[in-house]
This record gives C-alpha cells, sequence and structure tokens, in this order.
C-alpha cells in the first residue's frame, strides 16, 4: 500500500471531524483514530464514512497505534486525541497521562515507522502565564509558561514533539488553538464556555428559554473549521520555515457578543445570561488578540468563520446531529 495516508488521533472530535472532512475535500486519505468513533458527528459535517478509513483505538496502546500505521500506510499523523482542560483538572493523573503519555505514543510509533510529519494540537493556554497587563503583543515568540495542569500537559508534549523530530528525523509542526474552541461535538468532552455556547445554540434552535451562566472575560474563541483548516494547511504544506503556528480568529468574544449574534439570527431568543461565577480553570484573562502574521505568510491561513456565521454553521450541524433516530 502506498504510504500516502494520514492518520487523525482523535478524529470525531471537535477539530477532528473538520480536519477529515477537509481532507477529503482536498483529495487526501484519512484515517480516522479514535476511541470511540462518533459515525453520526461525521456524517452531521458531510463526511461520507465510505471515503474514510475508521479505526477504533486508544493512543494509549502504542502496538495498537503503529500496526495501524503501518496497514493503512500512514504517511503523516494529525494528533487531536487528549483529555480537555476542566477534565484534566477534575482527574488530573488520567488526563495528564492521556495527553502526555498519548502524544508520546504518538511519537514513539512516528520514529519506529517512519512518519515524516506530525502535526499536533496544543493551546494557547500554554504561554498565558507569560501574559500581563504590560503585554502589547501575542505570537508564537511569547515565552511558555503554563498556568494549569492542563497548560501543561500541552506544553510538555510540545516540548517532546520537537525533541524527538530534531533527535530522529521527522518534522513536527505545533498548531496552537489561541483563546477556546467551540463547536458542535459530544457534551462530554466540552470546556464550560463551550457548553455555555451549545445550550445558547440549543436554546435557539428550539425556541426554548434559558438561563446560561457565562463566567468569562472577552477573549479570542475559534470555531473547530477554523481550527481545523489551520491544521490541515499545517499538515499539507511543504517547505514550512517555522514548526509552531497560532490559529486564531481575529475576535475577541463574550458572552453578550455571543447572545446579540443569536439575537440577530433567531427571532424571540429567550435567553439569559447570568455573568456570576468563577472561572473554572485558573487563567488569567486578557483581552489581548493573537497577532497570525506568521500563519497567515506560512500557511496561507486566514480564518472563515467570524462569530455570526459561525453560530449560524453550529445551529445548522447541531439540527442534524440531533435529528438522530433514537434507538
Amino acid at each position: 500500500m502506498a504510504r500516502n495516508g494520514i492518520l487523525v488521533t482523535g478524529g470525531t472530535g471537535l477539530v477532528g471531524v473538520y480536519a477529515v472532512a477537509m481532507l477529503l475535500e482536498k483529495g487526501e486519505r484519512p484515517i480516522v483514530y479514535d476511541v470511540k468513533l462518533n459515525d453520526w458527528l461525521l456524517q452531521a459535517v458531510g463526511v461520507d464514512l465510505k471515503a474514510v478509513g475508521l479505526v477504533q483505538g486508544d493512543i494509549l496502546d502504542l502496538p495498537r497505534l503503529s500496526s495501524v500505521i503501518r496497514e493503512h500506510g500512514i504517511n503523516r499523523v494529525i494528533h487531536l486525541a487528549a483529555s480537555m482542560g476542566e477534565e484534566v483538572q477534575r482527574q488530573p493523573y488520567s488526563g495528564v497521562r492521556l495527553n502526555v503519555l498519548g502524544t508520546l505514543n504518538v511519537l514513539e510509533a512516528a520514529r519506529l515507522e517512519g512518519i515524516s510529519r506530525v502535526i499536533y494540537g496544543s493551546s494557547g493556554s500554554t504561554y498565558l502565564g507569560s501574559v500581563n497587563k504590560e503585554t502589547k503583543k501575542i505570537d508564537e515568540t511569547i515565552p511558555l509558561n503554563p498556568p494549569s495542569l492542563y497548560a501543561a500537559t500541552k506544553a510538555s508534549s510540545e516540548l517532546l514533539g520537537h525533541s524527538y523530530a530534531q533527535g530522529f528525523g521527522f518534522e513536527f509542526i505545533c498548531v496552537r488553538y489561541v483563546g477556546g474552541l467551540y463547536g458542535p461535538s459530544p457534551v462530554a468532552l466540552k470546556s464550560t464556555r463551550e457548553q455555555a455556547i451549545g445550550a445558547m445554540v440549543r436554546a435557539a434552535i428550539k425556541g426554548q428559554a434559558a438561563s446560561i451562566q457565562w463566567p468569562y472575560g472577552p477573549s479570542e474563541l475559534v470555531y473547530g473549521k477554523d481550527a481545523a483548516k489551520g491544521t490541515v494547511l499545517a499538515c499539507l504544506k511543504e517547505n514550512l520555515k517555522d514548526h509552531l503556528f497560532h490559529i486564531g480568529s481575529g475576535e475577541l468574544i463574550g458572552g453578550d457578543d455571543v447572545f446579540q449574534a443569536l439575537k440577530r439570527q433567531f427571532n424571540n431568543l429567550k435567553i439569559t445570561l447570568q455573568k456570576k461565577g468563577k472561572a473554572p480553570l485558573p487563567h488569567p484573562e486578557f483581552p489581548i488578540l493573537n497577532d497570525n502574521s506568521r500563519t497567515r505568510e506560512q500557511l496561507g491561513y486566514e480564518p472563515d468563520y467570524p462569530l455570526e456565521k459561525a453560530l449560524g454553521d453550529y445551529a445548522t450541524t447541531l439540527r442534524k446531529i440531533e435529528s438522530r433516530p433514537s434507538h
């Protein structure tokens, strides 16, 4: 078999499903690798299940990971499987184990099987400890300084990836999703802010009353499709000068912005926004936009989904997901 497959770990998660869809559109051969395959979500975002390889597997299982890479002729890996921030905070041992050992397994499999490039989905939280009121600019030169356990797992994985790449001769491309991700995906895997956006969109499309808590200030948020776009570009672009890229939206978004954007799209919106409560993660909050210059110049990345367009797409996809017949 030709070595032209692209393995997507976490391929039925928020960014993964869109990355798989985009790879198909570009004529690539994606192989979905996930501990629990969400066929319905893949279909809801337009993926033809017959056109992709679907493999149920755990990134903590190195022999399984290596054999799948070998059997499916994998040449590049997009590594997105991870435990989310608040889940790591709630279950630190299992969260750190999945995020760090899982990444180590992907890197070791890449070494053993001769993979040419690993693309790693990281987080803007890795540098938030370096941000303060005097910070004028955020870009890829800002020092790593993880302020939470989750951020530490992502920073550790970045360092492991760059060291493995230097030592064993493959490329490691890190894409950091700036601010926070949002979009339709399983509720259990969402952060508090993602759950709030999902609850607002769900209430809007169903015309239901809802009281939503929003315990955050404005920050840069990235829609899942834009995150996937940046990730796929990092996977496919050749001769990259740098190996670290920030994927942002260029918008500072707060709860009121989401509310007003939905209000413009849905008549008789019955949402009440509660702004009380403590943010569930110890991340400092400073409303500073990321500088996307490097990503624009080297990857050709521009966000396609400003907030209002993103929420419209979110609502359309959520309707498809929730129309699934019950069994």
